[in-house]
């Protein structure tokens, strides 16, 4: 909690600074003019690539609870650990292009790629003949994004999952920091983190951030909703993991259609609200 929303930037680097010690300890050392309590000390330390242990808690209590008490932790920077998360991937048979791209580029970071067509029997067989190192499964969407999310999540096989459509792809930060993040996050008792995406509408960046995606999960969540689908996990199981990004691109004129057609799938599903901020350029003051 920040009093001034102009002092956002100093007690940022008030912050790092305190982790920089390897000791946040706001219950006998205070900050002047803000607080932030252990969950937010979490995020904030995975956001300038810092792991936190709390300084005590008991059995069975949650490690780093949203409650509003001072943060008591220890901190050290974080370095890229070795993971088996796999990555599905959603995705039409027009995406086959997009597809191959995308799963040379990753096929050494994910122990396991799926990718989950919208599609027949002879795509999934056409596009498996181009990427052999892939899993191709086909199941038409029918209107709904959470039982074709579900479906892939059944199909992973590995204990964490990153989904992505195929006009996303992880940043490099991402990427590095995602065998520490699932690490924490099992030590935290973490099934689901939110993940920062970064909106490039026709090459530029969009008022839509950090437009956060729930797409790092255990692969026994499973979501809800037919458009705008989101996990099913209790809120203390879930956290932001806001080291890297999700990079999305888009052009404005899929921007417009995908408004009309979401909202013909669910009244109300169309959100303008969005469409508006996607179409808008992004401005740095306005998100601090």
């Amino acid at each position: 909690m920040v009093r001034d929303v102009a002092d956002v930037d100093a007690v940022a680097e008030r912050i790092v600074a305190r982790l920089e010690t390897g000791l946040v300890d706001l219950e006998r050392d205070p900050a002047a003019g803000w607080i932030i309590d252990p969950a937010g000390l979490r995020n904030a330390a995975w956001r300038f690539g810092y792991e936190v242990e709390p300084i005590a808690v008991g059995p069975g209590e949650v490690r780093f609870p949203h409650d509003y008490r001072p943060a008591r932790a220890r901190s050290l920077p974080a370095v890229p650990k070795p993971h088996a998360v796999g990555l599905g991937i959603m995705a039409r048979p027009a995406d086959a292009e997009a597809i191959v791209s995308l799963t040379t580029d990753l096929r050494e970071v994910f122990t396991r790629i799926v990718v989950l067509l919208d599609g027949t029997v002879d795509d999934a067989s056409d596009l498996a003949g181009r990427i052999p190192w892939v899993e191709i499964a086909h199941h038409p969407l029918d209107g709904d994004f959470a039982g074709q999310r579900n479906r892939l999540q059944a199909m992973m096989g590995t204990r964490w999952v990153l989904q992505i459509d195929t006009d996303e792809l992880p940043d490099p930060a991402l990427l590095q920091a995602i065998g520490w993040l699932v690490a924490a996050a099992d030590r935290d008792g973490l099934r689901s983190l939110g993940l920062p995406r970064r909106n490039m509408v026709d090459g530029v960046q969009s008022a839509s951030y950090p437009d956060i995606q729930y797409r790092l999960n255990r692969d026994d969540i499973r979501f809800a909703g037919r458009v705008h689908e989101r996990p099913v996990v209790p809120f203390v199981e879930s956290s932001l993991a806001l080291a890297g990004a999700l990079v999305h691109r888009l052009d404005g004129k899929r921007v417009r259609e995908r408004t009309r057609i979401y909202e013909a799938m669910s009244t109300g599903a169309g959100r303008v609200e969005d469409e508006a901020l996607l179409l808008a350029p992004f401005d740095p003051v306005a998100v601090r």
